[in-house]
């Protein structure tokens, strides 16, 4: 199946572009995606992150909807989803 992945702030500077389409496995899970991705882009990991776990300041979505709304990093990707990495917004 296929999965759109969309990158925004400095995850889009290591990916070099904004939108990246993927090919995985049916059922896979957001958990895997990510898996994925880090072993596609090199330094993406050191966004997505903290230790050994997924960085809670990048906001994750897949087809608009916070994973965290969902079944969290063990959300099913569906053919055709698009799953957002959104980093923390800062300013002031």
């Amino acid at each position: 199946m296929e999965v759109h992945f969309d990158f925004f702030g400095p995850m889009r500077d290591v990916v070099g572009e904004k939108r990246v389409s993927r090919t995985l496995d049916e059922g896979a899970t957001v958990d895997a995606a990510l898996e994925s991705l880090c072993v596609a882009f090199a330094g993406l990991e050191d966004h997505l992150r903290d230790d050994q776990e997924w960085a809670r300041r990048v906001t994750v979505t897949v087809d608009g909807t916070n994973v965290q709304q969902l079944s969290g990093y063990d959300t099913t990707l569906q053919d055709g989803a698009v799953v957002r990495l959104a980093p923390p917004i800062v300013g002031g």
